[in-house]
């Protein structure tokens, strides 16, 4: 019995014994609603401590036994714990089935119900998107994944150690979450309550490498999946499309074998790629660097997104264009972008003659990532694209990588600029500028200077062999 006032104490004693007596299921009337009773009733009393006001309950309350009760009541009515004993130390053979759990026990208004006591003391309940809309309520499908994802999210958002973490996504993994998150998207959720989910599955996307293939997999099977995708890189919501668009370069970073997938969500109908070229002139700033990040990456494994930009005319020009970008994230993505086009073979780099103007101007940019893409992007253009030397020269290529190299404050990118003179001198006109220039005396000072000790510490080695290997080309008698 409990006292009049109901006082915490009082409730706390009475649940614990009410859930380690013995138990009963009520299956679930779909069509009702009804299952066994949600935490809110008297049969699972979590939520009384959470609605006192005080914090220090729902710490009690987690940190106890009675949680783990709880959760073991929760996990025995779904058919995925059993009360019999088990034997200390046993565990499950390898050909021993991981048990599923039996969602007609308990309505989704029960596990609604449930979750704002997980979520409030952060703790991850069993869910599964097989349960949301078997009640035909609209109202409810959206809830429920979004108090989940909320639950998802906490390991996340935490000071979590680095074991906990993998152990996390191990679970997270093995429970093809990720792609339960995307499927409910498509199938269950107004496309307005899809940012949450998005937003996590992005976030396990960059975790775990392994997501990445689960996640390609489902989607790829789908054409409502892939169509789906199009749809929020599409959307009004920036924060939305920016998710998706760091999602889909990381897929394109991690396996050449995802490039199908991508193409066909990018690609639309008559493979004119408007969605891309659309995004790369997006109003919105952080969605323009992001989709010129997507195109650098589809651009790492060759392939055939190469021919896709050189005979898309349209999103080329809008490449080049972010170049010259007002915002300095768009340079950035842009020049990284335009660097990996040069360094392919073909006929590609030859296109791109339009861009080095550009890039020759983003030597100078206030950011040190953005001049370090610039230098490498005019180094592979000299070395894929003989006929541009000409270009390069009239663009005075070679004169800023070389004040680049010799003045810069950041050590990237002089050794980005170093590297670059290396490829373009090997094109006699060009090694006829840097003579004229004394390029070779510049270099054999900057060697000594970088060899006297500094606060700042010892030079790159890297750098200095690249220093070493240019002043050797460049040497009076090399030359003659």
């Amino acid at each position: 019995s409990v006292c009049g006032d109901l006082c915490p104490l009082c409730v706390w004693n009475a649940a614990k014994h009410l859930l380690t007596a013995g138990l009963w299921v009520w299956p679930t009337v779909a069509a009702r609603g009804k299952g066994v009773p949600p935490p809110h009733s008297p049969a699972c009393p979590s939520a009384f401590f959470l609605r006192q006001g005080d914090v220090e309950p729902g710490q009690r309350l987690a940190s106890s036994e009675l949680w783990d009760v709880l959760w073991h009541r929760f996990a025995t009515v779904l058919c995925l714990a059993t009360d019999k004993p088990v034997i200390e130390g046993e565990v499950p053979r390898p050909d021993q089935s991981t048990p599923e759990p039996d969602w007609s026990l308990i309505s989704p208004q029960g596990t609604e119900g449930e979750m704002p006591c997980s979520w409030s003391i952060q703790s991850v309940p069993f869910t599964d998107s097989r349960q949301v809309g078997e009640d035909g309520d609209p109202e409810l499908v959206p809830a429920v994944v979004l108090q989940a994802c909320q639950l998802l999210c906490f390991p996340f958002s935490l000071d979590v150690d680095t074991e906990t973490l993998l152990q996390v996504m191990e679970a997270v993994r093995d429970s093809e979450i990720p792609a339960h998150l995307l499927q409910v998207c498509w199938h269950h959720l107004p496309f307005s309550e899809t940012a949450l989910p998005i937003s996590l599955l992005c976030h396990l996307v960059l975790s775990d490498e392994r997501v990445v293939d689960q996640l390609v997999r489902v989607a790829a099977a789908s054409d409502r999946a892939t169509a789906f995708l199009s749809a929020v890189l599409l959307s009004d919501c920036p924060l939305l499309t920016m998710d998706l668009l760091a999602l889909l370069a990381h897929v394109a970073r991690a396996c050449p074998a995802h490039l199908p997938f991508l193409q066909k969500i990018l690609a639309g109908s008559d493979s004119a790629y408007q969605l891309l070229t659309h995004l790369l002139c997006h109003q919105e700033h952080p969605i323009r660097a992001k989709a010129c990040s997507l195109v650098g990456n589809l651009l790492r494994h060759g392939q055939d997104f190469p021919r896709v930009l050189q005979s898309q005319a349209a999103l080329l020009e809008h490449l080049l264009g972010c170049l010259a970008d007002q915002d300095k994230s768009v340079r950035k993505s842009a020049s990284f972008a335009v660097g990996n086009a040069a360094y392919q073979g073909g006929s590609l780099p030859r296109a791109l003659g339009k861009a080095v103007p550009g890039l020759v101007r983003l030597l100078s940019d206030p950011q040190g990532r953005t001049r370090c893409n610039a230098a490498s992007a005019l180094g592979n253009l000299g070395r894929q694209a003989a006929e541009l030397g000409d270009v390069l020269i009239q663009n005075r290529a070679p004169h800023l990588l070389l004040d680049v190299a010799c003045h810069d404050s950041q050590p990237a990118v002089q050794e980005a600029a170093l590297i670059a003179l290396r490829s373009i001198s090997q094109q006699p006109p060009i090694h006829q500028v840097l003579v004229s220039l004394q390029a070779w005396e510049k270099l054999v000072a900057l060697s000594i200077s970088d060899a006297q000790p500094s606060s700042c510490g010892s030079p790159r080695p890297s750098s200095a062999h690249h220093c070493r290997k240019l002043i050797h080309l460049l040497r009076p008698t090399h030359s003659a």
